[in-house]
């Protein structure tokens, strides 16, 4: 999870959500249309915000599974089904959170409202595992809510790792064939680009990057 700004309201829920709405609430369905809050405006928006990636696990979503997740159920409260902060981008795994009525958007971290400082206080990682940093309850509240520890997520994360290994030991057969110990300024940047926000698991490259002073 990183801080995302979120963009301005697409202009087809300014004019439209009211109405939508209000048919909605008439309707006595228990559930909103998804064609209306999934318009090809609104996901482009969602799309933008987290650079094509799951508002929680940081999942790339380009050619894979993707929903437009209410944030607060619309089985918790209707009124915010067409509601733009309440739309997050969210993988298939990601979606199958823990309602809010049992673990509280309050009570867990919000990317959206959270800087990616507050976030490091509360997340981080041991290798592909997710884990709260020092016992951190929102921390703990946020993996549990939105099933952040996963095998499914372990196993993405870990296929990610992968290519960071691949790629430094290669970095280090040139080091060996070149006669040198240093990282050159290209090795450090290739590196550098795992933890950068438009990267999937960024915040997970920039622990271990960090933590094995890469």
């Amino acid at each position: 999870m990183r801080g995302l700004e979120r963009l301005p309201e697409p202009q087809i829920l300014v004019d439209r959500k009211g109405i939508w709405l209000s048919k909605f609430l008439a309707s006595g369905n228990k559930r909103p249309d998804s064609n209306k809050y999934g318009h090809p405006t609104v996901l482009t928006q969602l799309n933008s915000m987290s650079f094509h990636k799951c508002f929680y696990c940081e999942t790339k979503l380009k050619g894979a599974p993707k929903e437009i997740d209410h944030q607060v159920e619309v089985s918790v409260d209707k009124n915010l089904a067409y509601e733009w902060t309440n739309f997050f981008l969210s993988c298939d795994n990601c979606n199958n959170k823990i309602p809010h009525n049992i673990i509280s958007i309050c009570d867990a971290l919000d990317p959206c409202i959270n800087t990616d400082e507050f976030i490091e206080e509360h997340l981080t990682f041991n290798k592909e595992l997710i884990v709260p940093k020092n016992n951190s309850g929102i921390g703990l509240n946020t993996i549990k809510k939105y099933r952040l520890d996963t095998e499914l997520l372990d196993t993405r994360r870990l296929k990610q790792i992968s290519l960071l290994q691949d790629l430094l030991l290669e970095i280090r057969k040139n080091q060996i064939s070149e006669n040198r110990s240093n990282l050159t300024s290209e090795e450090i940047y290739i590196i550098n680009s795992f933890k950068r926000i438009d990267n999937p698991y960024s915040l997970m490259f920039k622990v271990l990057i960090e933590k094995y002073g890469l």
